[in-house]
């Protein structure tokens, strides 16, 4: 248990604008987290935006006050629920980082042994045994078992460190999210399609389980 709750605060301690994350998850509004937690709304606010470091007292505070005002207690473990959010927003975080890594500013496209042009136009194609390498190389809060592809979803298998599972999911709406994400961060039109290999149109030459990326 407190190597769980010490995941979370490192989280919080290093990068602060996952409170933010946590209350919109579980539904908690900034003024209560700052009554349960003791530090002020002011000071969350501050925190939330970047503005202000963290210290491990405010971490500890705020994990609790996490735990103490929301619903969670409701599940069976709602320390592993924190876990839970926190692990899907690393994956998602992940996979962002990803995708910029292989388009970026579009200068070394053709250098890339991802990259492809269909009917002129640049597409990058990863496929699953590749991706799944990167998530398991890069993804710190849980240990990535497996990864599946399935028309427009991304599903995962993971496991943290007292050897308990955890499912990932990502759906076409999910998916849609991050492509927002970055197309504003690179400035370029992004399109992410997941396909297994039996789905995957001929136009693009591959049979195997691929994510496919459209940068414009």
């Amino acid at each position: 248990m407190y190597e769980k709750l010490d995941v979370i605060e490192r989280a919080i301690l290093l990068n602060p604008e996952y409170i933010k994350i946590f209350r919109t998850k579980l539904k908690i509004t900034q003024s209560k987290l700052a009554e349960e937690s003791g530090v002020s709304q002011s000071h969350l606010s501050m925190l939330e935006k970047g503005k202000r470091e963290a210290t491990k007292s405010n971490a500890a505070a705020i994990t609790l006050g996490l735990l103490k005002c929301s619903n969670i207690w409701e599940n069976e473990d709602p320390i592993l629920y924190l876990l839970d959010v926190l692990s899907l927003t690393k994956f998602e975080s992940t996979i962002i980082n990803f995708i910029i890594g292989l388009v970026g500013d579009g200068k070394n496209n053709k250098n890339n042994r991802f990259y492809k042009l269909i009917d002129g136009y640049p597409v990058v194609i990863i496929d699953k045994y590749y991706f799944t390498e990167y998530m398991k190389k890069n993804l710190k809060v849980i240990d990535i078992l497996s990864i599946e592809f399935q028309r427009g979803k991304i599903k995962g298998k993971g496991q943290y460190s007292d050897s308990k599972q955890a499912d990932i999911s990502l759906d076409c709406s999910e998916i849609r999210r991050l492509e927002t994400k970055i197309s504003n961060s690179i400035g370029k039109k992004i399109i992410i399609q997941i396909f297994p290999k039996e789905e995957i149109p001929p136009i693009y030459s591959i049979k195997k389980d691929s994510i496919i990326i459209h940068c414009w």
